[in-house]
């Protein structure tokens, strides 16, 4: 098996416009030394074929598609994908998402003179695209912030929910020998809980350029074009839950303070964050506002010394 510098591992059934995107994603990046590695699990065997011989010249020897006969489930096919590549980095691409053209070259310069022996990781910024499906095509709504306030990436924060998506964080193959790869028995939150695991043991650097396009499609609610973060909503707040109350029980049996422990607390100080936000927001806004800065800077002038 060639190895190459990076695997991108990207999982897919039966969303050939979005697999297509994806595909243009990565054959638009300036370093090329890396290998696309297309997990079809359990969709159209036909559509992937199709997309591998229009994108074959470009390709040449750097796709790798797998066909599961049946869906595994979004884990298990990551797993699939890395074990059948080789490679020194590796990077989880869904299929709805995509990147700047310079997010591989800038994480592989980095890794590749990496001085710090902690990080096996790097992430870039990430932006939010919220987009409408019409009429077969992809129409970008908007685009916002997504995590563009982190300045590090620190265990505590990260136990509280994940501070960015699989498209902008790529690491060291070498990171499942000491902590496993992801939880197949998971069908949401398995990046989450893997990136527990990794920050348990390794650093994870920050590139602050904006690098990173995580796609949403609030509209679609419904059906195979849909975000598993909007349609899925219930079942991510109760594997929330599931998660914490599994690593909290190990805490207990073993009598220690640990990710149990981490990730309750500091899920209840996001909570307390986020009833406070909206208020710290406003006011904000109000000091934005040239007349009621003026106003305030006349009370004070004028109130009794």
């Amino acid at each position: 098996m060639k190895k190459y510098k990076v695997a991108v591992i990207t999982r897919t059934k039966d969303r050939k416009i979005l697999v297509q995107r994806a595909i243009k994603s990565v054959l638009g990046q300036t370093f090329g030394n890396w290998i696309m590695v297309i997990v079809n699990d359990g969709g159209n065997k036909e559509e992937i074929n199709e997309l591998a011989a229009k994108y074959g010249d470009k390709f040449g020897d750097r796709l790798l598609i797998v066909h599961n006969k049946k869906s595994l489930g979004m884990e298990a096919a990551s797993n699939i994908g890395i074990k059948s590549s080789d490679s020194e980095y590796v990077v989880i691409h869904d299929d709805d998402d995509s990147w700047h053209p310079l997010f591989l070259q800038k994480c592989v310069q980095f890794l590749d003179s990496n001085p710090y022996p902690s990080v096996a990781g790097v992430i870039t910024y990430t932006i939010r695209v919220i987009e409408r499906l019409e009429n077969g095509k992809l129409i970008t709504e908007r685009e916002e912030p997504f995590n563009l306030w982190l300045k590090s990436v620190n265990i505590f924060r990260m136990a509280s929910n994940n501070v960015f998506p699989p498209i902008s964080f790529l690491f060291k193959r070498e990171v499942f020998d000491k902590i496993g790869y992801y939880r197949d028995d998971l069908p949401v939150l398995g990046d989450w809980e893997f990136n527990l695991r990794y920050i348990s043991k390794y650093d994870i650097f920050l590139i602050p350029e904006k690098l990173a396009y995580y796609h949403h499609r609030l509209e679609t609610k419904e059906g195979i074009y849909s975000n598993s973060v909007v349609k899925d909503d219930n079942k991510h707040k109760f594997y929330d839950a599931l998660l914490r109350n599994e690593l909290l029980r190990q805490d207990l049996e073993k009598n220690v303070i640990g990710m149990g422990y981490l990730v309750n607390i500091s899920k209840s100080f996001e909570d307390i964050h986020s009833q406070i936000y909206p208020i710290e927001r406003f006011f904000n806004r109000l000091r934005s506002i040239n007349w009621f800065r003026k106003l305030i800077k006349n009370l004070i002038l004028k109130s009794p010394k």
